[in-house]
């Protein structure tokens, strides 16, 4: 039994010093606030950050402004882009300690669990991509809150449950894309307010019913994506209007 527990103690040990170390490195931080260098941190660590394939600089340089793949301006970190780079684990909560945050993109990685119902804090935030992780859970109403966002980017994961009927709050959003989940139920109608959408992607889901004729309302809509859902009914007539080589509702058994 010896030797069991002091391989326990020796892992208990490079734990608290990784967060010793870690706590260091944002106490002599001064490009940022250590609020936000203690959210990256735990970002970092969340994420198992040891097995990226590309961590250049995190929790080693001063500055965390040069840590691969962030965007500082202003003394505040104001982008994430760690694409294709092997993160795993769930998205952490500490990401809303960065009130400066507009770009969190972070597709092509295996993070999974829910998406954090807090990230609709993140006032600043304009363009969240997420795409092609291992996702789960419902699509949090609470994103409808961002109302700077312009792009919602959820395609391909294991998303469930129905479509947010509040995201027609996102007055701001210019493109949705929730293809390759699991949703369901029916598309909100009130989808049909966003006057700035240019791109509706629902594709492979298991969406039903019929199209909302709201969806007409959609002045700017220029990219429209239904198939592979249980929709019936006919296409309503101003989404018809739509130019065929921005469109591909068909083929999912509407009249």
């Amino acid at each position: 039994m010896v030797r069991p527990t002091l391989f326990v103690l020796v892992m208990l040990t490079l734990a608290l010093t990784a967060c010793v170390e870690n706590l260091d490195t944002c106490t002599t931080v001064t490009q940022i606030p250590r609020s936000e260098c203690r959210a990256l941190a735990a970002f970092y660590e969340t994420t198992d950050g040891d097995h990226w394939k590309d961590s250049r600089g995190w929790l080693e340089d001063q500055n965390p402004c040069a840590w691969h793949g962030l965007t500082c301006d202003d003394g505040h970190v104001i982008s994430i882009s760690l694409n294709y780079n092997d993160l795993r684990g769930p998205l952490p909560n500490s990401l809303i300690e960065l009130p400066r945050l507009r770009v969190l993109s972070l597709y092509y990685n295996q993070l999974g669990g829910n998406i954090p119902s807090e990230y609709g804090r993140l006032s600043s935030l304009e363009v969240l991509i997420l795409h092609n992780n291992e996702l789960e859970g419902s699509i949090p109403a609470e994103l409808s809150n961002l109302s700077s966002l312009k792009k919602l980017d959820l395609d391909s994961n294991s998303l469930s449950g129905s479509i947010p009927a509040e995201f027609g709050n996102l007055q701001a959003l210019e493109a949705l894309l929730l293809r390759g989940n699991e949703l369901s139920g029916l598309i909100p109608p009130e989808l049909g307010q966003l006057g700035n959408l240019e791109g509706l992607f629902l594709s492979h889901n298991k969406l039903s019913g019929t199209i909302p004729t709201e969806l007409g309302n959609l002045s700017q809509l220029n990219m429209l994506s239904l198939y592979g859902n249980n929709l019936n009914g006919p296409v309503p007539a101003k989404l018809r209007g739509i130019p065929s080589s921005g469109i591909d509702l068909y083929g999912w058994g509407g009249d």
